[in-house]
Parts: structure tokens; C-alpha cells; sequence
């Protein structure tokens, strides 16, 4: 098994007879991080792309604060439940 570094990630990279290319996935993070490439500068530039969105993707706030909605609900009713 071949491994890649880049900004303090790891990478871990393996060999797929089925796929034909280099396949790999970025280590000890909380989301999936797959890439593939057919030679070490694609897998490279893969892994990089895929640490560079994992980066961005922890920026954003994961609570976005949501629009405030009126404090009155709207219903229509059928006549038989009108008091």
C-alpha cells in the first residue's frame, strides 16, 4: 500500500485489478473521500482536489441560520368544524 500527503492529510492508495487505475481514499477524516487516477501525477492531482473540497466543506457552517417565517399559521377549515 502507497500513501500521499498533502496540508496534513494522508492519503492511502492501492492498486484496483477490477477498475485498471490506482484507487485511494483520504485517512482518519468523517467523510468519504474516494479518488482514482491512472497515473501518480492524475492520483496526485486527485487527492489534492479532493483535501482541497474536504477543506471548503469544513468552512461552511454546518447550521446555517434559517429565514424567519411569520408567527401565524393559515388554515382553511371545512364549515362542520367552525364553532
Amino acid at each position: 500500500m502507497k500513501t500521499m500527503t498533502y496540508k496534513g492529510y494522508t492519503a492511502e492508495i492501492i492498486y484496483s485489478d477490477e477498475d485498471e487505475c490506482f484507487v485511494g481514499h483520504i485517512v482518519n477524516i468523517d467523510a468519504i473521500s474516494g479518488f482514482h487516477g491512472d497515473t501518480d501525477d492524475e492520483l496526485r492531482v486527485a487527492f489534492e482536489d479532493m483535501a482541497d473540497l474536504y477543506i471548503r466543506t469544513r468552512e461552511v457552517p454546518e447550521d446555517l441560520p434559517q429565514k424567519p417565517y411569520g408567527r401565524r399559521f393559515l388554515a382553511r377549515l371545512r364549515q362542520a368544524l367552525h364553532l
